[in-house]
């Protein structure tokens, strides 16, 4: 694989907590505002026909399937589940927004193996890629607008003011935190890698790239247990 693990800033536990809360609400308001968890719609909706609900694999970071959860239809039922408790007896469709790239491969193939293997079928969806222009955006423009937008970021909060302006940590982390979740990409090639290690039989797997609507692409991988026709 070619990724690079490196632990990001703000996951770090010497890493004051209310800063990494002040990084993750903002991620999840410029996620929202920019309407970027959008374009992952026509990967979940392939997904909800082979499930009924939805299972949230839920992680502590922003701009996670809260910024998702806005855009899905209300009828559709939602359950969460800490990635740390995940019990795969649940039915459903289980999705990770924004976050399989924190993962460690062998937590991450391990994750794959447990929900492939009970036969339910699952999404993984990362708003991120490896494109120049995708690289601009989280080393350039995404801690630029930390700088610009932090007095409308909601909820408002005057330790963000003050490690913005006066002490410019928050703008600084954004972007090494951006530039290592870069690095830590699983891109297609490398979730095929993975799939193929698993050995599930009676599951399909399809991963890609698809355009996000403002000149990037978005990185997915989907898999559903294969329907058995049975013989009249």
């Amino acid at each position: 694989m070619k990724r690079i693990h490196i632990p990001q800033i703000s996951d770090q536990s010497w890493f004051p907590g209310f800063l990494s809360r002040n990084i993750h609400e903002f991620m999840s308001w410029f996620v929202g505002k920019v309407g970027a968890a959008a374009p992952f719609l026509p990967i979940i909706e392939q997904g909800l026909e082979h499930a009924d609900q939805i299972i949230a694999i839920e992680e502590e970071q922003g701009a996670g399937f809260e910024t998702l959860a806005p855009l899905l239809d209300a009828d559709i039922p939602i359950k969460y589940q800490k990635i740390d408790e995940l019990n795969t007896k649940e039915s459903g469709l289980y999705v990770s927004v924004n976050a399989f790239h924190k993962l460690k491969e062998e937590k991450a193939r391990n994750l794959l193996r447990r929900i492939a293997s009970e036969g339910h079928p699952l999404a993984i969806v990362e708003g991120n890629n490896d494109s120049l222009w995708q690289v601009f955006g989280m080393t350039v423009i995404v801690p630029l607008t930390v700088l610009l937008a932090t007095p409308f970021v909601k909820p408002f909060r005057f330790s963000r003011i003050i490690f913005t302006y006066l002490l410019p940590v928050l703008p600084l982390v954004t972007f090494l935190d951006g530039a290592m979740a870069l690095l830590k990409l699983y891109a297609p090639t490398d979730l095929d890698e993975l799939t193929s290690s698993l050995g599930c039989k009676d599951y399909s797997w399809k991963s890609g790239k698809l355009d996000n609507g403002r000149g990037g692409k978005i990185i997915y991988l989907l898999g559903y247990p294969e329907r058995v026709v049975e013989s009249v």
